[in-house]
């Protein structure tokens, strides 16, 4: 599985990163960085943090 994030809709809100912090991280840039090697192991919490994200920028792809 791995996660994408529409650049264009994300608000870096960084609800995805309170969600699965090991996932996800908002970079300095504002940007939201995926670290796609731990989603398997913490899919729970990605998919509740695309639940959570308030624009919806984040797609789950298994």
């Amino acid at each position: 599985m791995k996660v994408t994030v529409d650049r264009e809709l994300c608000c870096a809100s960084g609800m995805c990163e309170m969600t699965a912090p090991e996932v996800f991280l908002l970079a300095d840039s504002g940007d939201v960085e995926v670290d796609n090697d731990q989603v398997d192991a913490n899919s729970d919490k990605v998919r509740r943090a695309l639940i959570e994200c308030p624009t919806q920028a984040l797609t789950l792809i298994e």
